[in-house]
């Protein structure tokens, strides 16, 4: 068990390392009463070593709804990271 802050949707794993990627809702209070003008934010968290007694929790991607809205889910493939919504479009970054 992990505190994160923060209401995870769904948990991708990564076949290479392990590391578990989320797609998170920052507010679940704005997710649930959707408001186009004051839009639910978008949250990806990243747990490594999540079977150790200290794991590594990052925040790697953070908005405030203005690009994306309710991320719903986090993947990573070829240094790149998707993050899938629940309200409209996906992001595709570069990872460094």
């Amino acid at each position: 068990s992990v505190a994160l802050g923060s209401l995870c949707d769904n948990i991708e794993v990564d076949p290479k390392t392990g590391d578990l990627w989320m797609g998170c809702h920052i507010n679940a209070k704005k997710l649930f009463l959707f408001d186009p003008k004051d839009p639910p934010g978008s949250e990806v968290i990243r747990i490594q070593n999540i079977l150790s007694d200290q794991p590594v929790v990052t925040q790697v991607y953070t908005d405030d709804g203005g690009v994306l809205m309710g991320s719903s889910v986090a993947a990573v493939y070829g240094g790149k990271l998707l993050i899938g919504t629940v309200f409209h479009k996906a992001l595709c970054c570069d990872l460094k």
